[in-house]
């Protein structure tokens, strides 16, 4: 069950994406999330060695997809908040180069 939800979040921040004409952007995050899920796997091996972990590795990564979800679907409601944001990070790597 967690998984194919996991697999609707990635679908939906993948379409998110396309339909934002940003798929680097989309692309980036599914990046990320694989790397939050191999971290969360390895943590989830350790930490069962020691004590039962459940179904909290799954919970976790569940949260975590469903976070990023929520981030492009806002992203797509709110293009003009986005646009503010990269303008400031544009602005302050700008003074960091400087």
């Amino acid at each position: 069950m967690a998984f194919s939800l996991i697999l609707a979040c990635l679908a939906l921040i993948l379409l998110v994406g396309i339909a934002r004409r940003k798929t680097g952007r989309a692309v980036t995050d599914l990046a990320v999330l694989v790397v939050v899920f191999g971290i969360i796997t390895v943590l989830d091996l350790v930490l069962s060695r020691f004590m039962d972990t459940g179904h909290a590795a799954e919970l976790a990564a569940l949260i975590i997809a469903a976070a990023f979800a929520l981030d492009s679907l806002y992203g797509l409601m709110a293009p003009e908040r986005q646009r503010r944001r990269d303008r400031r990070l544009r602005e302050m790597m700008q003074r960091r180069r400087a």
